[in-house]
């Protein structure tokens, strides 16, 4: 055990604070459960901190203080490991266009792989809904996929002059091409509300 713990502690220390790691990352250094109790070990100490199950992160040290990876930095980290796309869906994506000034808690995404729920050590959760839109991972534009999953999200009816201002202040950001490329991507309805925004 002790073998096991020092070889986990010295592969953490020659990596970069803020890494975010998996149990699966130590499957060369020793059995799952001596592994297991070496990171709790490891947790105890402050060294290392648990985000949820199996996933847990070198921290970072911003002036004397620990520095835990954002919900969404752990939502990309997981979806490298697993290999799969994910792109932000539903609350999440509406916030980050300020359209909800809602503290976000559950991160929802939409993935070509599995299904996933994950809650976090900050109780939050980290939620990956599969679709079968493959398209739906095909935007050249940040902006233009966050606001079609946000109308998606939100729905025709629930978009009012303000919504559609916010909305509209953000595809001044959108560049022609990209417009162009991307605007045959989302439902029918939805590609109405965007060139309705575009064109005004």
């Amino acid at each position: 055990m002790i073998g096991t713990e020092k070889s986990i502690r010295d592969r953490v220390l020659s990596w970069d604070r803020g890494k975010i790691f998996f149990i699966q990352d130590f499957i060369d250094l020793g059995s799952q459960g001596s592994t297991r109790i070496a990171l709790c070990n490891l947790v105890s100490d402050k060294m290392i901190y648990r985000l949820a199950r199996g996933i847990y992160c070198f921290p970072e040290i911003l002036n004397g203080k620990i520095v835990l990876p954002s919900d969404e930095s752990i939502a990309y980290a997981l979806a490298f490991k697993e290999k799969v796309r994910i792109i932000p869906y539903g609350d999440i994506a509406a916030y980050r266009l300020g359209l909800s000034g809602m503290r976000i808690s559950s991160n929802t995404y939409l993935s070509d792989g599995a299904p996933r729920n994950i809650k976090l050590y900050n109780g939050h959760k980290i939620i990956f809904n599969h679709t079968s839109e493959v398209k739906m991972f095909g935007f050249l534009n940040e902006t233009m996929m966050l606001v079609s999953n946000s109308i998606r999200y939100l729905g025709q009816e629930k978009l009012g002059k303000h919504q559609m201002n916010i909305l509209r202040g953000h595809m001044r950001k959108v560049p022609d091409t990209e417009f162009s490329a991307d605007i045959e991507i989302p439902p029918v309805w939805v590609q109405d509300i965007l060139l309705e925004l575009w064109n005004n």
